[in-house]
């Protein structure tokens, strides 16, 4: 697959090996992983653990940055919540702390820096990476690819079809807005 110098990537850690985990970064040319998890911690991973974690992809050659604050999919913001406790992204996308995330990512992007946005879902089907960052970077004319389960690379239009069903567009006669939501309460 012929891969853009200008390509973000996403990629999920989930349950995988430390080792696989920096393969992949290696095998798309990343120089850079931007931390999007709100906690920059794994319970049942602690190599992904931001401590460890930054130790490692040092050694890799790999630079690590924390972004969880401005781009995280669990925010501290109240307002960023439906009445069920579900993280609306729809949202977060008029807030400042995130358009302060957006900023250095098209900042990265315009330099031509080979970077990936991390989250704990394995799937990009799953995360706030494609259905909040990779959604509003497309509206931007940025693509995101995702690394995904298998470590091939799905598009955003692709992912967005999966979570979203037939085309990857809201159907204007169903409730397609709790796909652009987090799977789980958190309030």
């Amino acid at each position: 697959m012929n891969i853009q110098t200008e390509t973000i990537f996403s990629i999920g850690h989930g349950a995988r090996r430390l080792e696989e985990f920096i393969a992949l970064l290696k095998k798309y040319h990343i120089r850079y992983v931007i931390d999007v998890r709100s906690k920059p911690r794994s319970r049942f991973h602690p190599h992904f653990n931001r401590e460890v974690l930054t130790l490692h992809l040092k050694e890799a050659g790999i630079r690590y940055v924390f972004m969880g604050e401005q781009l995280g999919g669990i925010p501290k913001d109240d307002q960023c919540y439906d009445e069920d406790g579900r993280v609306d992204y729809e949202k977060i996308k008029n807030k400042a702390f995130f358009h302060e995330g957006i900023e250095r990512i098209k900042t990265a992007h315009s330099k031509n820096l080979k970077i990936a946005c991390m989250c704990s879902e394995l799937s990009p089907c799953d995360c706030h990476r494609s259905k909040l960052i990779g959604d509003y970077l497309q509206s931007l004319g940025i693509e995101m690819q995702h690394i995904d389960k298998k470590g091939d690379i799905s598009s955003q239009n692709d992912v967005m079809k999966e979570v979203l069903g037939s085309n990857g567009e809201l159907d204007l006669f169903s409730d397609n807005t709790k796909k652009l939501k987090s799977r789980k309460s958190y309030r």
